[in-house]
């Protein structure tokens, strides 16, 4: 670590902060203190003396071969190398883009590595991932597969792996996290109208539930009954996180937090060399944090009761919705928080377990690890009263 970058990193605050709930775009960005920061290119310095240099020896050596052709075709390339030398020197960190897709506030930031290339890349993918999910663009894969005129629609690679891990979780947890509830999500409409459906039509919707009915075999999608609708808004927003981060590390970032309204997915570590503190929202007061969470190479997916929802009659209805009964889950749960080192299962993981219940959800959780050896934790917040 160079001088400028130490002095960088005993700059920053003690704690920085990520609030997976918080999807407004000003919060998802670790501590004002921290963002302010700038970090200047390593090699910076010697840019210029180098620069320099290397222009003296190149002049000296087309004046002597004479050629017009020549001069120009090594003037024209270091006048590009030069160019792009001192973009490299003004990258400044940290940077973000805050962008809305996926239905909610996205936030990618970058502390070291990549510059704004990176994250150009990262956000040109979040786009292109929207274009392949979302349910009211005609275009989008999930979207022809709701709206199909036969039993089989090809799809991406992407949407394919996507499928893949919605099976999967649906047969772990025997229909508790289930792909085919669109006919039931559907109905519920927590951003406009917010009015309980009919029970009549919650009825009628969870008969058109076919769950298991369909199949994703490399990229045809295969439904065995025509009322099969497809939902994966609850492994989508963790799945993406991970291909971003793919992205951002293929860009050459070394380090990042990447927020996608409450999905929260850090890559590597603070340049400090310090982990990445997550603070989880506490659900009783708007800006305050129940607890936090140390984080490298890791995610944080909250499922809460919180966010989305509305009160009818008294009542507060949330957004997760248990498919057993198509109204939403009422386990005594606030919020579940799930960490490890995949995104997409800690968001498949924390919608399941909060439908089953703190103490179903442990044991199941604890099955999970024991069959993938692996370790991922759930931090399970109850309702007061």
């Amino acid at each position: 670590m160079t001088e400028k970058q130490n002095k960088a990193a005993q700059d920053m605050t003690a704690s920085e902060r990520v609030d997976p709930d918080d999807v407004m775009p000003d919060k998802v960005i670790p501590d004002k203190a921290v963002a302010d920061k700038r970090i200047p290119d390593r090699d910076s310095g010697r840019a210029g003396q180098n620069g320099k240099r290397i222009a003296a020896v190149i002049l000296m050596f087309v004046f002597f071969l004479g050629g017009r052709q020549l001069t120009q075709l090594v003037l024209d390339q270091r006048a590009a190398e030069a160019e792009a030398a001192l973009m490299h020197s003004e990258t400044e960190y940290p940077m973000s883009r805050d962008v809305f897709l996926l239905d909610t506030y996205c936030a990618v930031t970058v502390y070291e590595g990549g510059g704004s290339e990176a994250l150009g890349a990262a956000v040109d993918a979040l786009n292109e991932y929207d274009d392949l999910m979302n349910y009211s663009k005609e275009s989008s894969d999930i979207y022809r597969i709701n709206h199909r005129s036969s039993d089989t629609v090809e799809v991406s690679a992407a949407v394919a792996e996507l499928l893949g891990i919605c099976y999967e979780f649906c047969v772990l947890t025997d229909g508790v996290l289930e792909p085919a509830i669109r006919p039931v999500t559907s109905l519920w409409d927590f951003k406009d109208e917010k009015k309980v459906p009919e029970t009549g039509e919650i009825t009628a919707a969870l008969e058109k539930v076919k769950s298991r009915q369909w199949r994703i075999e490399g990229c045809t999608f295969t439904a065995f009954d025509k009322n099969v609708s497809i939902d994966v808004g609850a492994v989508a927003k963790g799945f993406i996180a991970d291909r971003i981060a793919e992205v951002l590390k293929e860009n050459g970032v070394t380090s990042a937090v990447i927020n996608l309204g409450g999905n929260v997915l850090c890559v590597g570590e603070r340049p400090d060399g310090k982990a990445f503190s997550v603070a989880v929202r506490d659900p009783a007061g708007e800006n305050s944090y129940a607890f936090e969470l140390e984080l490298k190479d890791g995610s944080a997916v909250t499922a809460g009761a919180y966010e989305r929802c509305f009160e009818e009659n008294g009542v507060r209805y949330h957004h997760i919705i248990d498919p057993k009964t198509g109204y939403p889950a009422r386990t005594g749960l606030e919020s579940v928080t799930v960490t490890g080192p995949v995104s997409a299962v800690c968001d498949a993981l924390s919608t399941s377990l909060f439908i089953m219940g703190e103490e179903e959800g442990k044991r199941f959780l604890d099955k999970y690890n024991a069959a993938n050896s692996s370790s991922y934790e759930a931090y399970f917040l109850k309702e007061k009263g």
